[in-house]
C-alpha cells in the first residue's frame, strides 16, 4: 500500500484493510482507525454526495441499513472504496485521520486555558483594530479588554457588528449601567456588585456580554472578573457534582416581565466536561432539596461563592471612557466595586451578544 502524508501531521496510510463492511486504516504513527460502513457511507465525499458548499446531497434515510465496503484503495491522498450496491466512495485521508471515531480528535476546538488573579498583571488588551486578537482572547479566555475606543453612546453596538449581531432582551438592544431612581436592577445603583453571570432566568442565555464606558470621573467603580472554570475546578469533586447535578431556579419580575429558568450553577456537557456556570444570588429562588441533599449543597453552594470572592481568583482593573470589555457570559462572572454616586460620575453602556458569531468570525479570519 503506497504511503501518504498528511498534511502537517506527519503521519501516512500504512495499509487499509476491509473489517466488518467497513475498513480499518493503519497509520505509519501506530495508530489505528476503524470506521463502520455506514458511516462511511453516510460521509462520501464524491460529488455525487457532497454539494461544492460542502453540505450532503444524500439523506441517511436513503441509505441501505447495512452497507459494505468491497474493496478499496489509497491514490492522491484519498482513499476510496466501492460498496455492494456499485457506489464508488472517496473520503481524504488527512479529513478521516481528524475525525478517527477513537475520540482522540473529537472535540476540535481548543480547550479554555484557565487563570486566576496572576493574570492582572499581564491583562489581554487590545486596540479596537486588533480585532482576531481579542477574538481569540475571548474565546481562549472568556475576556478581552479592549481600550481606546470612541467615548460615544451606542459605540458598544457598532463593536458588536465587527463580530456578529446584537442579542436583544427585555433591557433592549443597548441598556444603560448608571445611577436612577427606583432602579429595577441593582446594576443601576451606585452599590457594589458581586461576582455573576447575567441573564441565568433567560433560556437561552446570552453567551457574550459587552460593557462600554462612557464616563468614569468617580472614586471606585472599578470592574472585577472571575474565571468561574478556574474555580470550579479547585471544588472537591463531591461539591462539583452537587452543583451540577441540583438545578436552581433563576427569576426576573418586572412590570413588563417574568423570566423563569432551571438550570444548574455547573452545566455540563454529554462527555461530562464543564460547559457553562450560572452564578446570579440576586435572581436566585429559594431552593427545594431533600433533607439528606440540602445540608450538602448549600455548603458546596457557599464554597463557591466564597471563591468567586477570593482575590486568588478575583482580577480588579478601570475602565477609562471609550474602554470596554466583553466576557463569555457563561464562563467568566463580572462585578464591581462600590462608587461613591455623589461626587463624579460613572456611566457605561451594555449590550449583549452570541459566542457562536464571535467564533465564526475568528476561524474565518484565521484561515
Amino acid at each position: 500500500m503506497t504511503s501518504v502524508i498528511v498534511g502537517d501531521q506527519g503521519v501516512a496510510v500504512e495499509a487499509v484493510e476491509l473489517i466488518d463492511g467497513g475498513l480499518a486504516v493503519a497509520w505509519d504513527d501506530g495508530h489505528r482507525s476503524v470506521f463502520p460502513g455506514l458511516w462511511l457511507r453516510d460521509n462520501c465525499a464524491c460529488r455525487e454526495c457532497r454539494h461544492a458548499s460542502g453540505q450532503r446531497l444524500v439523506q441517511v434515510q436513503n441509505l441501505a441499513a447495512a452497507p459494505r465496503v468491497l474493496n478499496a484503495d489509497v491514490t492522491n491522498e484519498t482513499i476510496a472504496g466501492e460498496f455492494g450496491d456499485g457506489h464508488r466512495a472517496c473520503w481524504p485521508v488527512e479529513w478521516l485521520r481528524a475525525r478517527c471515531l477513537c475520540g482522540e480528535h473529537a472535540n476540535t476546538r481548543s480547550r479554555p486555558r484557565l487563570w486566576d488573579s496572576t493574570i492582572e498583571s499581564s491583562l489581554p488588551e487590545f486596540g479596537l483594530d486588533e480585532l482576531r486578537e481579542w477574538l481569540a482572547a475571548v474565546d481562549e479566555l472568556g475576556f478581552a479588554v479592549v481600550r481606546g475606543g470612541p467615548a460615544t453612546e451606542g459605540a458598544v453596538l457598532d463593536v458588536i457588528r465587527l463580530f456578529g449581531y446584537v442579542r436583544e432582551t427585555n433591557y433592549g438592544r443597548l441598556f444603560d449601567v448608571c445611577s436612577v431612581v427606583n432602579p429595577r436592577n441593582l446594576a443601576y445603583t451606585s452599590l457594589a456588585l458581586a461576582a455573576h453571570t447575567d441573564n441565568p432566568y433567560r433560556d437561552p442565555t446570552p453567551t457574550l456580554q459587552l460593557l462600554h464606558c462612557l464616563s468614569s470621573s468617580t472614586s471606585g467603580g472599578d470592574s472585577t472578573l472571575v474565571d468561574g472554570f478556574r474555580v470550579a475546578s479547585d471544588l472537591t469533586r463531591e461539591q462539583f457534582e452537587l452543583l451540577a447535578r441540583h438545578p436552581v431556579r433563576f427569576r426576573y419580575a418586572d412590570e413588563d416581565t417574568e423570566l423563569v429558568n432551571d438550570a444548574p450553577v455547573l452545566e455540563l456537557d454529554p462527555a461530562g466536561e464543564l460547559r457553562a456556570v450560572r452564578f446570579n444570588t440576586r435572581s436566585a429562588e429559594p431552593r427545594a432539596f431533600p433533607a439528606d441533599v440540602a445540608d450538602a449543597y448549600y455548603e458546596a453552594y457557599r464554597s463557591f461563592a466564597l471563591a468567586l470572592e477570593s482575590p486568588q481568583y478575583r482580577i480588579t482593573f478601570r475602565l477609562e471612557p471609550g474602554d470596554l470589555f466583553i466576557v463569555d457570559n457563561l464562563r467568566v462572572l463580572h462585578g464591581r466595586t462600590g462608587f461613591g454616586a455623589a461626587a463624579g460620575e460613572r456611566h457605561l453602556q451594555g449590550a449583549y451578544a452570541d459566542r457562536d458569531a464571535l467564533r465564526s468570525t475568528l476561524a474565518v479570519l484565521s484561515r
